[in-house]
């Protein structure tokens, strides 16, 4: 068994927690990453536009983009050119997309909108400008909240417009999901939407929804001022062209959001824990998804935003996120992971030079995640994950352990993240020895394997901890007391 390093940083330590079996030098193992905070990102060749805001304005012209049908579907232009979007959910490691091939990113609300859309175009890049709407379906009775937010898109007209980075108009997030799929709420978005079309005829405008054929029949009906419509979708993209097809909506759409299945739709443990893929395993679907749901719908699709360009807490800290950003138990900036490799050659068609660790899984006492691993309070265990590296780097592997969440957002709200239990082990062999927490619960057990070259491959195991079985119980039998 092999020990590791303890890091004891910014976590409690708890002495009954962790036993490491021998402790090792980690073998001048020290991984380098380039930060891109610089500015607000990162200096990966690709200059953003010096000055500041007001310079980059000076000379601001809207560049006209629009959606045409085509024959049987439908083509996005910008400056007279088909332009199909590459892009990016999140508004972090702009310079990163920009190298990998990406052309555009997206976003949720319009905090910040004007820095963005600077930033974006120092990048050569777009943005789809998000306005967030209420979820909530009274709002859209209420002639206050309509009026508040009519004004709120007035002003954003008047100060983003004539942007050249601006892409289109994004109005609201799956409201849909959580109850404002009515009537009302369409044809507020409608009245939006012609309001909008009204004041910048040079950029389309789209509303957002959750993977859902009856909204789109909504939108058919009430929204018919829409360019096109944006879906999230993940486990399901591979059915949302049918869904398309068999809706009453004709228009145009963008895939705004997919990546890995959703922890809703990814298989769960018996204590009802859902089970992360490996980012090896979410690597291979980013690959097939983009080529055959994405790229072979693209008479229709005018394009799609992968999720998440960054890292969030969502059931995990790994789950969704294509970056980690803040590595546990070092003073680290950041690294990419797999799927960043794998999008660079969806939008470039070659891979990256040096890319990311490939992790195929991880084990508790030579068990699996669907295995159900349970052990009992305190009970040595041994981890493991296979990895490697396409490059044959040199690997460092950091491992956390966590309680699993006891709050959960909801459609992707905030989500506190787990504190970490003992301390953070980093290493540079595959193999942890540890102690069981000494409380029972439900756990998740991380591990990050690390090359020296800013790429990280991740894996985590959940497992229960239950106490131990009592005399009485026998091959799960209750024994008499007399014998």
């Amino acid at each position: 068994m092999i020990g590791f390093a303890c890091l004891g940083l910014r976590k409690k330590r708890m002495p009954c927690l962790v036993a490491l079996a021998v402790l090792i030098a980690l073998d001048g193992f020290s991984p380098g990453f380039g930060s891109e905070r610089q500015s607000g990102d990162g200096p990966l060749g690709v200059a953003p536009v010096k000055g500041g805001r007001a310079a980059a304005c000076e000379s601001a012209a809207p560049i006209p983009v629009s959606i045409n049908r085509r024959n049987e579907g439908f083509q996005l232009t910008r400056a007279g050119q088909p332009y199909f979007i590459k892009g990016v959910g999140g508004r972090q490691h702009v310079g990163i997309a920009a190298e990998a091939g990406a052309n555009s990113l997206r976003t949720w609300d319009s905090t910040h909108a004007g820095s963005l859309l600077d930033r974006a175009r120092g990048y050569a890049m777009t943005v789809m400008l998000g306005i967030w709407l209420s979820h909530n379906p009274s709002d859209y009775l209420d002639p206050a909240y309509k009026s508040r937010t009519t004004r709120k898109v007035r002003r954003l007209l008047d100060e983003h417009k004539n942007h050249p980075a601006l892409l289109m108009w994004s109005l609201g997030n799956e409201i849909n999901l959580q109850g404002a799929n009515t009537p009302a709420a369409w044809q507020f978005v409608n009245d939006l939407a012609r309001l909008i079309r009204q004041a910048d005829p040079h950029h389309p405008v789209i509303s957002v929804i959750a993977y859902d054929d009856h909204t789109l029949n909504d939108i058919a009906c009430h929204a018919p001022d829409l360019d096109a419509v944006g879906i999230n979708a993940y486990g399901s993209l591979s059915g949302v062209r049918a869904m398309i097809d068999a809706s009453a909506y004709e228009g145009a759409y963008i895939i705004t959001e997919w990546g890995v299945d959703g922890h809703w739709e990814a298989a769960q443990t018996a204590w009802g824990r859902p089970i992360e893929p490996t980012s090896e395993e979410k690597a291979k679907s980013h690959l097939e998804r983009y080529a055959h749901n994405i790229l072979a719908n693209s008479d229709k699709c005018i394009g799609s935003y992968v999720f998440l360009w960054g890292q969030k807490q969502e059931r995990t800290p790994t789950w969704y996120s294509m970056f980690i950003e803040n590595l546990p138990g070092a003073d680290i900036p950041g690294a990419s992971c797999p799927t960043v490799d794998v999008m660079s050659y969806n939008w470039s068609g070659s891979w990256p030079s040096n890319r990311a660790p490939r992790v195929d899984r991880v084990t508790i006492n030579d068990g699996v995640a669907a295995s159900d691993v349970r052990l009992t309070p305190g009970e040595p265990f041994v981890a493991r994950v296979a990895a490697s590296d396409p490059d044959d780097d040199a690997l460092g592997y950091v491992w956390e352990l966590m309680a699993e969440p006891a709050i959960l957002g909801v459609g992707g709200s905030h989500e506190p993240r787990p504190g970490v239990l003992g301390d953070v082990m980093q290493g540079s062999l595959p193999e942890l020895s540890l102690l069981a927490p000494p409380d029972t619960g439900e756990y998740r057990l991380f591990v990050y394997v690390l090359d020296r070259n800013g790429h990280v491959g991740t894996a985590n195991i959940p497992f229960q901890v239950d106490l131990a079985p009592t005399p009485e119980w026998v091959s799960g039998q209750p024994q008499s007391s007399d014998g």
